[in-house]
């Protein structure tokens, strides 16, 4: 399923259409379902029990889950005036009810819940909260057993147990293949792991001693953890210091010291402390995070996604300047969608989310679909399951905020509710450069059955196509952005393109704009690297790091008068290198190494210096494509590395080609 109406969300809001209201009723009678918990009006969502005394931001913190779907039940770990207790969700109602089972006894806690269907156990891991990591504050472990024949959670014998002694920030667990746990925080500037011994078996009451597995990180920085792929496990951590987000595997069946570790995402200000994961039954991972960068269209909160090869790719969520927060997403594997959630602004409104096809991960733009909203107040630190959600457990967030309650929403996944479930926009266009006159077949790639389709090929407002797959001539040169609007009796979705098809002219001094296809960049020092998902390209000392471009060319059959190729400076340098030829024009960003680099051939030009945020241009000459394709090398760096950004940066490397007349 898609991006959802405004409408699935809300309860009692005054804003709420009226063909969603009756749908929403329709749906409620036709399940039989009861009379829902009342909001008020401007709420988007249901106001549940207090929080007062459990202290600040109780469904924190940003890689912790609190909620858990259970043998037809939503349940979470949530204050009950004197500890923090399991509360079980009534989904006729929409109100939550407090078991009387307790877990932790101490304010001032926050927990990570993983419950493990194959054993039916429930493991609470709860901390001290702090920024600091203060000793003498143990972090426990609960493990709790279900009846379902009583529906009730009893406490195992001989928990809690410890899993270290301090304070943390943050505190996730995770369970491998083997039936061993596994948690991870940060400790000062560590990045710290534990894990339950095993012998013959795994015995959850024994932590050995917590070892470091990453060093040097910012006082301010987090860690999680998550079992994939069947046999290993992950951790991922962020690095303010080193502007790096890096994650570290370890195979089930290795020593517990033995891990690889790998780069998700590395720039200029790419790193914070804000990471949530999911995985999938095809082995990928998914981790939503946040950037530290300033400037107001510049990424800020993204998804990330690494395939079972190793490569990692990238998706934008939002802007700088949408001010989102604390990002998490849950996994619908049923409907094979991704969701997105998150806080805007930083300190605290609306809880927003966005969703995407997993097989062609894009979000629109802007802050997307309101979730959660308290009218009275705000709201901020939205938690849910580590679980993947389908569509006979429905979908459920609960936030915060400094009211002193929680809040949270509910919604049927797939149309398991009776009904159809709005359409979330997406296509693909082939070939988005050449040419006039320029001819792209539209391919619609949109979720969850639209009925109609609504093509602006020039974005300005005209709709030249209502059918599901159509083609569009551009006669005139010039950069176009494209929307897609498609709709169902649940609502509809729009998708811009921004600059998506260029079309140049041949003759007469004409020039088209090329954006590349593909560009890494490749170092000596780490042979096997690939680096295709970063933001950056680089250069540095000669060429021990180098770095590769890719531009399509298809349609570019006029006499070129000269070529131009233009790259953004986001670290700067007094060298900013020099283009070579590259006679191999296979070569792709996602599989390129130093061992596996193609050839350079011969020198087309070289810029000069390379200030921050300048674009430097560097002349190639009539240089002209082979096979349809310009691939060209960047090396002869100085001692000063320059990094410019790269096509999944803020601007993309542009190669303007200018025609004879």
């Amino acid at each position: 399923m898609g991006a959802r109406s405004a409408a699935s969300w809300r309860n009692g809001s005054r804003a709420l259409p009226i063909y969603a209201a009756a749908f929403f009723v329709a749906a409620l009678i036709a399940l039989g379902i009861a009379r829902t918990a009342q909001a008020a009006a401007g709420d988007i969502g249901y106001e549940g029990p207090s929080s007062n005394g459990a202290g600040s931001a109780p469904t924190g913190s940003k890689p912790e889950s609190k909620l858990w779907w259970n043998d037809g039940f939503w349940w979470a770990s949530m204050w009950s005036g004197n500890g923090f207790h399991i509360f079980k969700l009534d989904s006729g109602t929409q109100t939550w009810s407090d078991t009387g089972v307790a877990l932790d006894d101490r304010s001032g806690t926050r927990a990570d819940v993983l419950w493990d269907a194959t054993t039916g156990k429930l493991y609470v891991a709860s901390h001290k909260f702090a920024d600091s990591s203060a000793s003498g504050n143990p972090s426990r472990l609960y493990r709790l057993s279900y009846d379902s024949g009583t529906d009730t959670y009893t406490r195992d014998s001989g928990f809690p147990v410890s899993i270290n002694n301090f304070k943390t920030e943050t505190l996730v667990i995770a369970k491998d293949s083997t039936g061993q746990l596994w948690a991870t925080w940060r400790q000062g500037t560590d990045i710290m792991v534990n894990r339950t011994t095993c012998i013959l078996t795994c015995d959850d009451t024994a932590w050995g001693t917590p070892f470091v597995l990453g060093s040097a990180v910012s006082s301010d920085d987090i860690s999680n953890v998550i079992a994939f792929g069947g046999d290993k496990l992950g951790v991922m951590w962020s690095n303010q210091k080193a502007d790096r987000d890096t994650f570290a595997i370890h195979a089930d069946s290795a020593a517990d010291s033995t891990w690889t570790t790998e780069t998700a995402l590395q720039g200029p200000g790419m790193a914070d402390d804000h990471i949530n994961l999911k995985t999938d039954d095809a082995g990928r991972v998914f981790a939503a995070v946040k950037t530290s960068k300033g400037g107001s269209t510049n990424p800020l909160t993204m998804l990330l996604t690494r395939e079972p090869s190793g490569t990692w790719s990238s998706a934008v969520f939002g802007l700088v300047r949408d001010h989102h927060t604390r990002p998490i997403i849950e996994l619908d594997e049923t409907n094979d969608v991704i969701h997105m959630f998150a806080t805007a602004p930083e300190s605290g409104g609306i809880i927003y989310e966005k969703s995407s096809p997993v097989g062609a991960i894009s979000f629109p733009t802007g802050l997307g679909t309101p979730v959660l909203k308290d009218a009275d107040s705000t709201l901020n630190n939205v938690t849910s399951t580590k679980q993947n959600v389908n569509t006979t457990t429905g979908l459920v967030a609960v936030a915060s905020g400094p009211g002193g309650h929680y809040f949270h929403n509910f919604v049927t996944l797939g149309g398991g509710g009776g009904g159809p479930v709005k359409p979330n926009a997406n296509f693909t266009g082939a070939p988005t450069t050449g040419t006039a006159p320029l001819t792209v077949q539209f391919t619609d790639a949109s979720a969850n059955g639209p009925d109609t389709w609504a093509w602006d090929f020039q974005n300005d407002g005209t709709i030249d196509s209502a059918a599901q797959n159509p083609q569009f001539t551009y006669t005139s040169p010039g950069t176009y952005s494209v929307k897609l609007t498609v709709s169902n009796s649940a609502g509809s979705s729009s998708l811009t393109r921004t600059g998506y098809i260029t079309v140049g002219s041949v003759g007469g001094g004409g020039t088209v704009t090329l954006k590349p296809t593909d560009d890494a960049y490749v170092r000596l020092n780490f042979p096997d690297e690939n680096t295709g998902s970063q933001t950056t390209l680089r250069t540095y000392q000669g060429d021990q790091t180098m770095s590769y471009l890719r531009f399509n060319a298809a349609g570019i059959t006029g006499p070129i008068d000269h070529v131009k190729l233009r790259l953004y400076v986001s670290d700067p340098s007094d060298v900013a290198g020099s283009i070579y030829t590259v006679g191999d024009t296979t070569w792709s960003e996602s599989t390129i190494t130093w061992n596996t680099r193609p050839a350079v051939g011969n020198l087309l030009g070289a810029g000069g210096a390379a200030p921050t945020g300048t674009w430097v241009e560097i002349d190639l000459g009539a240089v002209t494509p082979t096979n349809n394709v310009f691939s060209f090398a960047l090396k002869d760096g100085g001692s000063d590395a320059v990094r410019y950004s790269s096509s999944e940066g803020s601007q993309s490397p542009e190669l303007v080609v200018t025609f004879g007349s």
